[in-house]
């Protein structure tokens, strides 16, 4: 297989994309709108994506193409003329109408549009790096993307109502109990331990309520896009036009949750091999720990504290981890 990598980026201290946000964000006066998130946080860049590479070198040196989503902005630093770099512009796949975009979901749900992306591809946040040797059959077995089947009930949060919309056109197409008995050994596989009362619990309830994620990266089929694009356009082309994240979108696990639904999909246990961390003073020496820990394929570091000591000790664990300068880098 030819598995290519996707990651998304955007510099939110960048000038110019500054001046385009608050001029669209003024203009819809999104602040004042409780069904919309502007949350700053989601667009800093914490300095940290050469790491990101240098794992992905280190790591995946088997990987096809990595794609690196911008909205034209790029690093100092990179090398866009790498072999294995496409630098993609939202341009170059997303509709001139709809930008530009200050929404992730718009980008992750037209993925499949970006002109030669392979048909088995990883989606990573820029925050999810690969620590250790990982192999293809981590996120694909006999051409199928990796993952677990597990029930869980919806947070009542802001992506809550984003779950609920993906939900809702999963169960147009799928009835619940027929899809988890054409599956069976997919659905109760003992690779997922402990986590399948979640579904044992979950299972008298006649629609999918939800299912259990694990904010890492995602393994996906192209061929998957094309055929919830087919049945779900609707949804998906509104999702398209929200230049702000709204409570109305879709997301990119309404793919997920359709190869969950279908079994297009290979068991792999919940969260072995990955590590999920909030930065935080108080976690940091447990990200030290996971960083040094040769188990861990995986870690996600999700922006939280602002403290720049928390950062600058972060970025010393990550030096330390890969001191060597990728040929991602100039």
């Amino acid at each position: 297989m030819e598995i290519d990598f996707v990651v998304l980026w955007v510099d939110g201290a960048d000038p110019e994309w500054i001046n385009s946000f608050n001029k669209y964000s003024e203009k819809r006066n999104v602040s004042f709108d409780s069904t919309i998130d502007i949350s700053k946080k989601r667009y800093d860049d914490n300095g940290l994506l050469r790491y990101w590479f240098r794992g992905i070198e280190e790591n995946a040196p088997w990987v096809h193409k990595v794609f690196f989503i911008t909205s034209g902005q790029k690093p100092s630093w990179l090398n866009t003329n790498h072999k294995k770099i496409c630098w993609v512009k939202h341009e170059d796949y997303i509709s001139q109408e709809y930008l530009p975009v200050f929404n992730c979901n718009p980008l992750e749900v037209n993925l499949h549009r970006i002109k030669g992306l392979s048909d088995t591809f990883v989606y990573f946040n820029d925050d999810m790096y690969l620590i250790n040797p990982i192999k293809e059959n981590f996120f694909f077995r006999g051409g199928l993307p990796r993952d677990h089947a597990i029930l869980n009930a919806i947070e009542p949060r802001f992506w809550g109502h984003i779950f609920v919309n993906n939900l809702i056109e999963i169960n147009k197409y799928f009835k619940k109990h027929k899809s988890i008995v054409h599956n069976l050994f997919k659905w109760f596989n003992i690779q997922y331990g402990i986590h399948m009362l979640r579904t044992i619990v979950l299972l008298p309830w006649p629609k999918f309520n939800s299912f259990l994620v694990s904010h890492m990266p995602q393994a996906y089929l192209k061929s998957t896009y094309n055929e919830v694009w087919d049945h779900c356009e609707h949804i998906l082309h509104a999702t398209s036009t929200h230049r702000f994240r709204t409570i109305g979108d879709a997301n990119q696990y309404i793919f997920r949750f359709w190869q969950l639904a279908k079994g297009t999909f290979s068991p792999s246990p919940f969260m072995i091999g990955k590590r999920f961390f909030n930065i935080t003073e108080k976690n940091i020496n447990a990200i030290e720990q996971a960083v040094k820990n040769k188990s861990v394929k995986e870690i996600c570091l999700n922006e939280l504290d602002d403290s720049p000591s928390c950062f600058e000790r972060l970025q010393d664990i990550l030096e330390k981890k890969f001191p060597v300068k990728s040929s991602f880098e100039l």
